[in-house]
């Protein structure tokens, strides 16, 4: 359910924490709009279901940053072999610059 904003009411001052002032005469006008104040404030807060899907969405995400890395597509040599070493090297630093995305 959406609230009804009345953007007259917006229109108050900010929330003040020193009023209303101790032993003071009450004001209703005063504390309308503290009230509406602080109640303006709670509505442009974030809530939890909003901070949830935040975090799932970005987490969601974080896997696409090395979709791009292709595999290497071959088996390791029984030997040492230097070019074979160099592509492992290449590859991972790819891998590396993709996930810094």
């Amino acid at each position: 359910m959406t609230p009804v904003v009345n953007l007259n009411v917006l229109t108050t001052m900010p929330f003040d924490p020193t009023k209303p002032a101790t032993n003071s005469p009450n004001s209703s006008a005063e504390m309308r709009s503290q009230l509406t104040s602080l109640n303006a404030d709670i509505q442009q807060r974030a809530t939890i279901n909003d901070l949830n899907n935040a975090i799932a969405n970005a987490l969601s995400q974080t896997s696409n940053n090395s979709n791009g890395v292709s595999t290497l597509g071959q088996g390791a040599d029984g030997s040492y072999n230097q070019s074979q070493m160099q592509m492992l090297f290449d590859k991972l630093d790819e891998l590396i610059n993709a996930l810094r995305r």
